[in-house]
C-alpha cells in the first residue's frame, strides 16, 4: 500500500503540495470517489487512481521508442529550444531521460527510458553499441571513402575514429553492388571490428527502417548511404564525411544495436518498446 500523495508525485510531473491541491480541488479519485486524502493508502496495480480523468498507474520501467524531428533537441530541459521530453504526452514525462543524444537537426531513433542502467550500458564505450545512420551526402559514391571509414578517420582528435562501416545505397534502397567487395566490412587483420554491423546486418537495417520519403531527399549530385559506428564523438558523423571532402545533407539514426525505428512512427511520434524489442537492445548490451 502507498499514500496517495506519494504515489501520484512519484509517477507524474507534480509535486506532492500540487498534488494535496488537485486532491482538494477534486481533481483526483480512487476508484471513483473524490472523498479521499493525501495520507489516503492505495494499492496502485488494482485501485483505479485518476487524476484529471486520465488513470494512473505504476511505470516500473519505462522504454520509449521516438521518431526525434529536426529542430528539437535531446535534453530534459531547455530554456530556449523545445526539447524531445515536451513531444511526450504522459504524466510520466518528467521522469524520463535520453539515451545519448541526437543533434538538433539530426532525425530518427532516440531512445528516452527512466532506467539508468540500461543507459549506462548501451553508452558505455567498452560495450561497443553499434548506432547505424542514414546519410544523404554530397558527391556520388567513391570506394576509397567506404575503405577510409572502415580503417578509422583523423576528424581533429588526439585518436582516429573506431572503425565504421560504410555503404552506398541506390534511391530505391538497395546496395549499390559494385561497392560491395569481397571481405568488405572487415579490417586489415581480416576479422570483423567491436560493435560494427555485418554488411548483411546494415542492409536488413536499411529495408526495415527508412522510409521512402528519406530516399526522395536526394537531390542532384548527392547520393544516399548507410553509416554504422560504435562510438559517440561531437558531430562525428558530419565530421568523418567532412574530412572526406563531402558534407551531410540530411542525417537519420535508423538503428541502436539490434533495435530498430519502426518506420510507422511519424517525426515527433512515439510508443513503448514490445517485450522483443527490449530483448534486442539486451542482446546488444550483451554483445
Amino acid at each position: 500500500m502507498r499514500r496517495l500523495d506519494r504515489f501520484l508525485a512519484e509517477e507524474t510531473s507534480f509535486s506532492r503540495s500540487e498534488i494535496k491541491k488537485l486532491i482538494r480541488a477534486g481533481r483526483v479519485s480512487v476508484n471513483g470517489s473524490t472523498d479521499i486524502r493525501p495520507e489516503t493508502k492505495t494499492e496502485p496495480e488494482t485501485d483505479c487512481v485518476l487524476l484529471d480523468g486520465r488513470r494512473i498507474l505504476p511505470a516500473g520501467r519505462i522504454c520509449i521508442m521516438m521518431n526525434k524531428p529536426a529542430g528539437v533537441v535531446s535534453a530534459t530541459e531547455d530554456r530556449r529550444t523545445r526539447t524531445v521530453l515536451d513531444l511526450v504526452d504522459e504524466p510520466f514525462a518528467a521522469k524520463l531521460f535520453p539515451v545519448g543524444r541526437l543533434d538538433k537537426d539530426t532525425e530518427g531513433l532516440l531512445l528516452l527510458t527512466n532506467d539508468g542502467m540500461l543507459s549506462h550500458n548501451l553508452l558505455s564505450p567498452g560495450r561497443h553499441v553499434s548506432k547505424t545512420y542514414f546519410a544523404v551526402i554530397t558527391g556520388m559514391p567513391d570506394e576509397e571513402i567506404i575503405q577510409r571509414f572502415l580503417e578509422g578517420i583523423d576528424i581533429g582528435e588526439k585518436k582516429r575514429t573506431l572503425p565504421a562501416q560504410l555503404r552506398f545505397l541506390s534511391v530505391d534502397g538497395d546496395f549499390l553492388e559494385e561497392y560491395v567487395k569481397q571481405g568488405a566490412g572487415e579490417n586489415t587483420a581480416g576479422t570483423m571490428p567491436p560493435g560494427i554491423v555485418s554488411p548483411d546486418e546494415m542492409q536488413e537495417f536499411c529495408m526495415k527502417s527508412i522510409a521512402l520519403a528519406d530516399y526522395a531527399r536526394c537531390g542532384e549530385n548527392e547520393c544516399c548511404s548507410a553509416v554504422s559506428v560504435s562510438e559517440g564523438k561531437f558531430h562525428q558523423i558530419k565530421r568523418m564525411f567532412q574530412a572526406c571532402g563531402r558534407d551531410v545533407r540530411f542525417l537519420k539514426r535508423i538503428a541502436m544495436g539490434k533495435l530498430l525505428l519502426d518506420p510507422a512512427l511519424a517525426p515527433g511520434s512515439y510508443r513503448t518498446l514490445t517485450d522483443e524489442e527490449i530483448k534486442a537492445l539486451e542482446r546488444s548490451v550483451s554483445g
